[in-house]
């Protein structure tokens, strides 16, 4: 249950970035608007945090495997490693 919980804040917190752009078009005072702008970005990182502490570690390491971006690593394990810089 809390893995499902923590995933849907994870999704919804992305959904709150398509706010941002409306921010520019409240008929608020620019200070507004940026503490409006600063408040959706507090909230973003609060779900995604809130989120990530409830799917806890084994499941954000079953989340990240199913990336479709990381399937092509795993196929190629050297990619994410880091090369060593030559001494002159």
């Amino acid at each position: 249950m809390s893995f499902w919980l923590g995933v849907t804040l994870m999704t919804l917190s992305f959904g709150i970035y398509s706010a941002y752009p409306l921010v520019p078009f409240l008929s608020v005072p620019l200070w507004q608007k940026g503490s409006v702008g600063i408040g959706l970005a507090a909230v973003s990182w609060g779900m995604f945090f809130a989120g990530s502490a409830l799917v806890g570690r084994k499941g954000l390491i079953y989340l990240k495997r199913r990336l479709p971006w990381q399937k092509e690593s795993r196929t190629h394990p050297d990619l994410g490693r880091s090369v060593p810089r030559r001494q002159a």
